[in-house]
């Protein structure tokens, strides 16, 4: 729920072309929900238009779930969230809000570059999308794996944004983005499946086959089981070692960056300007800022990047690193 405490779903009984309820109260909303969903339909959606994320903005969220045999005769994920207002079967779509269009910038004392705005954005998107990811992720002891991509589809994990495994084991990663990417598979039924089911669809593959991920790189199908069969210890401490090789743009500027984000955190509105986030804040984000890797309290694990960037440099340090990859 948002700030207000309330949503709204979707009453597939009503008749019209009109059919949410609006601004519903949690018990009423569960109502609704509990009819639809396992009474009849199979599904449900819900809306908060007033989430209250961690940057201070209010976004719009979309929730839906799927029963399985819903999912399966209509390829549908399980369960998926989006700031994006694609309208009811998709009739419409609308930009979200999860990249801001605006960023602070102090009106004077502060630095004031295009590295530093685009910091300064990146880190809005960041802890918000991380938010998001967890706060769904951890919802439900049912929910074991999870990731943040472009739309309501899995995408190869390697390309995503975020990726989280309820049992801190990350190696799933590897073998969703082979079999997306060589058996051109979608993935969404498969997230959840066995890692030892996922090695074996890896290993069927032919020797020596290999899979484009982007820039010209490309994963091997004996690289994917050379770091499946590491101990799950080893694949994570090399995660977080690779988490530390940073840009040394991004290096140079992380200290100033963080002591201005913390300024603009304690100053007020008034001695504040919003500016537009431009095509060169998203350029420089895209080429220098860092992905992250963070074990949860309930041994979960998080694989995080900014949405505009990818998982893919942060596995490809690692597996350098493990010396499977030149």
């Amino acid at each position: 729920m948002g700030a207000s405490g309330h949503c709204t779903v979707y009453d597939f009984d009503k008749a019209g072309d009109d059919d949410s309820e609006y601004s519903l109260t949690p018990a009423k909303a569960t109502a609704v929900v509990r009819h639809n969903y396992e009474g009849r339909y199979g599904w449900q959606r819900a809306d908060i238009d007033d989430l209250a994320a961690p940057s201070g903005r209010e976004l719009r969220f979309c929730v839906n779930v799927h029963m399985d045999w819903k999912a399966d005769k209509y390829f549908l994920g399980g369960c998926g969230g989006s700031t994006l207002d694609i309208g009811f079967w998709y009739k419409g779509f609308e930009e979200g809000f999860l990249l801001p269009a605006e960023l602070p910038r102090l009106k004077r004392g502060g630095p004031s570059s295009l590295a530093m705005e685009a910091g300064v954005a990146w880190k809005i998107a960041l802890i918000d999308s991380y938010d998001l990811l967890v706060r769904f992720c951890t919802a439900s002891p049912a929910i074991t794996t999870g990731g943040c991509g472009e739309g309501p589809d899995w995408g190869a994990p390697m390309t995503m944004a975020g990726t989280y495994h309820a049992d801190g084991y990350p190696g799933r990663d590897l073998a969703l983005t082979w079999m997306h990417l060589h058996d051109k598979e979608r993935i969404d039924l498969a997230v959840s499946s066995p890692i030892d089911v996922l090695r074996a669809r890896v290993e069927a593959s032919p020797r020596g086959s290999s899979v484009w991920i982007i820039d010209e790189e490309r994963l091997a199908r004996e690289q994917v089981l050379a770091a499946l069969d590491l101990p799950p210890k080893v694949l994570l401490e090399a995660l977080e070692a690779a988490q530390e090789k940073l840009h040394p743009t991004w290096e140079a500027m992380q200290w100033e960056l963080s002591r201005l984000i913390d300024e603009i955190g304690r100053s007020s509105a008034d001695e504040r300007d919003m500016i537009p986030v431009t095509e060169e804040h998203i350029r420089f984000i895209e080429e220098h800022t860092p992905a992250y890797v963070r074990r949860l309290d309930n041994g979960a694990l998080v694989l995080m990047a900014h949405p505009d960037r990818t998982l893919w440099p942060l596995w490809s340090d690692a597996l350098s690193l493990l010396g499977i990859r030149p």
